[in-house]
């Protein structure tokens, strides 16, 4: 099959315009606090802006999209989104090489939160407010910002399954992703200046703003050194945790949920799972922080610092009120298995995601079931879908992909870096779009002291597990590039 690249250019370039329009709002920001780093996002909106303008000329072909087109955009604009987004970093010097900004950059479009600043308080404030405001961005999706922003795009499902695979009850939603696509990002939005209304209760506009950004998305920027635990709010981590759970709830529940359809929550076997997950993991590291003898965790502490970590860390957001790196390591093993398993699919949440863990069970338990009945046709639901075979097929060679890269990046990343510990920490937070490791890169520290090729590898994890895998290892093939 033929790729059109005058096509896949025209729709890339759209995108990368979009991004010039996004920073405006940094730009904004360094006037209004009185900043003298314009420059630091003048050049990059211009460039935008320059590259954006093959966008307004005239197709030859108006063709839909082919499969092998929008898995091309998808990709290259993601890549490319974060070259350029990385732009404002590497021009403010706050980052020591482009490497460094480009790690940051792609760190933030897809969510996950890791970071090579040390203080980050000593960075202008509008560099920081373009940090959180690349996870909102990347957080709903570029390519799904695109589809609401230009409906008329054609070929428009596989642009969408390209970024994150329809699930069963998407389909069913609209008749066109267009009009999904639309909605979720009303839904995004709305959520998030709710969000921000809530918060300003406690924090300053800018704060609010910046932490609603990072939550609701998923990302896990913040403006301080230490996280939230800098708030010392119960209010804050509070708002902060109800948030990441509803980005990390599928929307498709919330497009429900806004039109009086709450029992639709409950009734959803993924949420259930969901909750139970961050419910029984709470309690364990709970009672593991009250009765460690190296603690000093009362059991009213100790649960509110555990709820939240636990939610931080499912959702895959990674802000943190605690360093779990000095948690008794029952508890970090804890966090560290959540890191697999991620929020509900449809969400902003990265990682395996609860819905395929919720597959493997019940098939798992239909198969034990099934020498007792032999005759009997088990079939089950996630969601509202009974899944075929070929679906929960998809699922185990997903996973069985998923446990192949973390193995073979972890050990890759050992031998960089000389520690296990970091190494597999690191990949696991990385590919599951988490943020924070284990030791040199806890939750109170940053990712600067790994080597240029680790930071590489690292960014290419996170690509990979936000794209969820299949779309950018496509790319790598040599059948795509074939006739």
């Amino acid at each position: 099959m033929h790729i059109n690249f005058k096509l896949v250019g025209y729709y890339i370039s759209k995108i990368i315009g979009i991004l010039g329009i996004s920073m405006i709002a940094p730009l904004f920001i360094s006037y209004l606090f009185n900043e003298n780093v314009h420059d630091y996002f003048i050049e990059p909106i211009l460039l935008c802006l320059v590259i954006g303008v093959f966008s307004f000329r005239k197709l030859d072909v108006y063709d839909d999209i082919s499969f092998k087109e929008s898995i091309l955009i998808v990709v290259l604009t993601w890549l490319g989104v974060s070259s350029i987004g990385a732009l404002p970093f590497h021009i403010s010097h706050y980052f020591p090489t482009y490497i460094d900004s480009f790690f940051e950059s792609v760190s933030g479009f897809t969510a996950t939160g890791s970071t090579v600043l040390s203080d980050i308080e000593a960075v202008p404030k509008s560099l920081l407010f373009w940090r959180s405001e690349t996870h909102w961005l990347g957080g709903m999706g570029i390519i799904v910002l695109a589809l609401a922003i230009f409906p008329t795009m054609k070929g428009k499902i596989f642009l969408f399954e390209s970024e994150a695979p329809v699930t069963p009850d998407e389909q069913k939603l609209f008749p066109r992703i267009s009009e999904v696509a639309k909605t979720y990002w009303k839904i995004y939005t709305l959520l998030t200046l709710v969000q921000i209304v809530l918060l300003l209760f406690a924090l300053s506009p800018y704060d609010a703003i910046t932490h609603a950004f990072s939550s609701i998305a998923g990302g896990g920027f913040s403006t301080k050194n230490n996280s939230v635990a800098y708030f010392n709010s119960f209010y804050v981590e509070f708002i902060l945790s109800l948030f990441m759970i509803i980005g990390a709830t599928s929307f498709i529940l919330h497009y429900y949920g806004f039109r009086g359809k709450f029992y639709r929550y409950w009734r959803n076997t993924s949420f259930r799972l969901f909750i139970a997950v961050i419910f029984i993991s709470t309690m364990f590291i709970t009672l593991n922080l009250f009765l460690s003898k190296e603690q000093n965790f009362d059991f009213i502490s100790a649960l509110r610092v555990s709820f939240f970590q636990v939610v931080s860390i499912i959702t895959t957001t990674g802000f943190a009120t605690s360093d779990f790196k000095y948690w008794p390591q029952t508890s970090q093993a804890i966090l560290i298995l959540l890191m697999f398993v991620g929020g509900m699919s449809a969400s902003t949440s990265g990682s395996i995601k609860v819905s395929r863990f919720e597959v493997i069970i019940k098939s798992l338990k239909s198969k034990f079931i099934q020498p007792l009945h032999p005759k009997a046709i088990t079939s089950f639901k996630i969601g509202v879908s009974t899944l075929k075979n070929e679906n929960i097929t998809k699922v185990y060679v997903f996973v069985f992909a998923y446990i192949i890269i973390f193995l073979g990046a972890s050990l890759i990343l050992t031998a960089l870096e000389q520690s296990p510990t970091i190494a597999f920490s690191a990949v696991a937070a990385t590919l599951g779009n988490v943020g924070p490791g284990l030791g040199q890169i806890g939750p109170l520290d940053n990712f600067l002291p790994l080597t240029a090729a680790s930071k590489l590898i690292l960014s290419g994890c996170m690509v990979i597990g936000r794209l969820e895998i299949w779309t950018f290892f496509l790319v790598l093939t040599p059948e795509f590039w074939m006739a």
